[in-house]
């Protein structure tokens, strides 16, 4: 479906912001963006850890070596079991062999 950009109609989806209209922030929007913080990845980890106590979890962050791609996982306190990896590191595995099938990882400078 196409839709002219030019048309007063407007589609919109609930939950989405317009885009014409995210360009005009608020004020109260211009100073929460002034004050965020910019975080490390080990204290965004101990802050969602703290969240996570009551849960009975915590999180581990992990680099996958093939890919140097972030992976969490999420481990239950008692059992220190995994019970979740975002993203799954035999999905990691399986696209760092499809990149080395095409190609897309090189060890030599031609």
């Amino acid at each position: 479906m196409r839709v002219d950009p030019n048309s007063s109609s407007a589609f919109l989806i609930s939950g989405l912001k317009d885009i014409t209209s995210s360009t005009y922030l608020s004020q109260s929007e211009t100073e929460q963006s002034q004050n965020k913080r910019n975080y490390t990845v080990p204290e965004l980890a101990d802050k969602l850890n703290k969240r996570l106590v009551e849960a009975g979890t915590h999180i581990q962050v992990k680099l996958h070596e093939k890919t140097n791609t972030i992976m969490i996982l999420v481990v239950a306190d008692d059992t220190e079991e995994i019970v979740r990896e975002i993203p799954k590191e035999k999905m990691l595995d399986m696209m760092y062999n499809m990149c080395v099938q095409v190609g897309v990882f090189l060890d030599e400078k031609m």
